[in-house]
């Protein structure tokens, strides 16, 4: 299942379990008509982590017992890489609930439950990561494609067009005004930070006087008088997500 931009990481030391995990995402992700993901399996957390250098995952499910790397350390490794993404816990241990909270984790999911769980969470990502559908010029004309909102870094005006930048480094041209944009993502993390650019506030890493600096590195001007409301959406985004 390798054929999408969103990119899903399963790991578990069992391979009965693992397979288990993965069947179950699979019929879930297709009852809730998600299509667009690469799904990749991993025995141990070592090899997870060597594979997130390459990889922009966008979801994990990391069982917390495993030999070497456990769930917890791999989980916080992690999240240093990438502040932004989101961790399913996956266990036969529902007493270790609890020890887990700290690493923020979006849902747990039950061994003895998988289905149900599994469900519930690819439901609450999916809810959190919504969709929008975008008109973008190709060489030959035009296409549809359904974008995640949370993989668009930014929305950059260039004249008459607008450049989508996403998340692994690719970017779509289309048409239309920053404005509509930022009406039809309102409520998703975007802000209007100058007039040729609406960012996704949960890229933001660092604020300076003039200027932002995103995750990738980017460095974008600021309008005057945005940079206490930009400091403001970063400061409540790191404390959603720590």
């Amino acid at each position: 299942m390798n054929t999408g931009d969103m990119v899903i990481g399963i790991c578990d030391d069992s391979p009965e379990d693992l397979k288990r995990i993965q069947t179950e995402f699979c019929r879930s992700a297709e009852k809730l008509g998600e299509k667009d993901i690469s799904l990749y399996l991993y025995p141990d957390g070592r090899s997870l982590y060597n594979d997130s250098r390459n990889r922009d995952f966008s979801l994990v499910f990391l069982d917390w017992e495993m030999p070497g790397l456990d769930g917890f350390d791999l989980a916080e490794r992690l999240y240093i890489k990438n502040p932004t993404l989101k961790i399913v816990f996956v266990s036969n241990y529902e007493n270790m609930v609890f020890d887990a909270y700290e690493y923020a984790p979006l849902w747990f999911v039950r061994k003895s439950a998988l289905a149900r769980d599994m469900m519930k969470a690819l439901q609450k990502y999916f809810s959190m990561t919504a969709k929008t559908q975008l008109r973008y010029r190709m060489s030959d004309g035009f296409g549809l494609r359904d974008v995640r909102l949370g993989s668009i870094m930014y929305a950059e005006c260039s004249g008459h067009t607008i450049i989508v930048h996403m998340r692994d480094q690719t970017s779509l041209q289309i048409y239309g005004t920053l404005k509509s944009l930022e009406e039809g993502w309102d409520g998703h993390g975007f802000l209007r930070v100058h007039k040729n650019y609406l960012v996704n506030v949960r890229y933001i890493m660092e604020v300076g006087n003039r200027t932002i600096r995103l995750s990738d590195g980017s460095e974008l001007d600021i309008g005057k008088n945005k940079r206490k409301r930009i400091v403001e959406l970063v400061k409540q985004e790191k404390e959603r997500t720590s």
